[in-house]
């Protein structure tokens, strides 16, 4: 009678055990699950930060060829004074650090995409994203970019201007009416060994100040897509996570079950024994 005490005692602990172990694997995967999902940030090298373009050029000259020339020393102030306002939002942040999203593209990762919005943009505004896309390679291979604007946001691409910069070499992939982007741009890495790079992306979206009415207080939501087509040259990622932890409690967890199971077992035998 005492030894059938015990052994309730060992099987109501190791349920507890059980329950407990299963109760943090499924924390600990909820996290990892969360965690992934989640674009970490990191910090943009101060020495990749060039001044930002005067996205207003086009309207600046335009005002300036259609001042009177009565007013010829004055129009240049009054024009350079527009000019500055206009882009005072991005100068005003070159003192600030600059974060940049995390895309991480490697052999079980091929492709990743992140959503970009805009809204309640009026002529002259200019938002401008970072992104920092870490790749894992061997041998060449070529990173693709592309944006798509979503379904029933297409007003605002007929007007809304985006200016890619690979701010890793300094080039201006493209500069020009979002919806008129190419199906992809796109940018070549080589390398003899396992490696990985990172690819710096400034990604501008600026209205034109000649900009009708029409168009202001839209809304615009678009997908930014990079992708590697050669999947046989991407490695695997060098940030695989720690999964002891996991192991851990899914040791635990099946070996108290399997405790649990053979403890019953036995108690039921000896209880039939008595029995007979």
């Amino acid at each position: 009678m005492e030894q059938k005490k015990k052994i309730k005692i060992v099987i109501i602990v190791l349920a507890c055990l059980l329950g407990l172990s299963l109760l943090a694997l499924g924390g600990t995967l909820v996290y990892n699950k969360l965690a992934n999902n989640t674009p970490a940030t990191v910090t943009v090298p101060d020495n990749l930060i060039t001044p930002d373009e005067d996205t207003t050029k086009p309207d600046s000259s335009e005002s300036i060829s259609q001042a009177p020339d009565s007013s010829e020393t004055q129009t240049p102030s009054s024009s350079a004074d527009t000019s500055s306002s206009a882009v005072q939002p991005t100068q005003s942040t070159t003192a600030e650090v600059k974060k940049a999203a995390t895309i991480e593209l490697y052999n079980q990762q091929p492709e990743e995409n992140t959503p970009f919005q805009v809204g309640n943009m009026f002529p002259g505004d200019v938002e401008t994203k970072y992104f920092l896309v870490r790749v894992s390679y061997h041998d060449k291979i070529t990173v693709h970019y592309k944006a798509t604007v979503r379904p029933g946001y297409e007003k605002l691409a007929e007007v809304l201007k985006v200016r890619v910069k690979l701010l890793s070499t300094g080039e201006t992939m493209y500069d020009g009416l979002m919806r008129d982007m190419p199906e992809s741009l796109t940018h070549k890495l080589a390398s003899k060994k396992s490696t990985t790079d990172e690819l710096y992306y400034e990604i501008t979206a600026y209205l034109d100040t000649s900009v009708g009415n029409d168009y202001q207080n839209k809304d615009l939501i678009a997908d930014f897509k990079w992708w590697v087509e050669e999947r046989g040259n991407l490695d695997d990622s060098p940030q695989t996570g720690d999964t002891s932890n996991i192991l851990l409690w899914a040791v635990l967890a099946a070996g108290s079950l399997s405790m649990i199971i053979i403890l019953h077992v036995t108690r039921r035998r000896k209880e039939d024994e008595e029995n007979v």
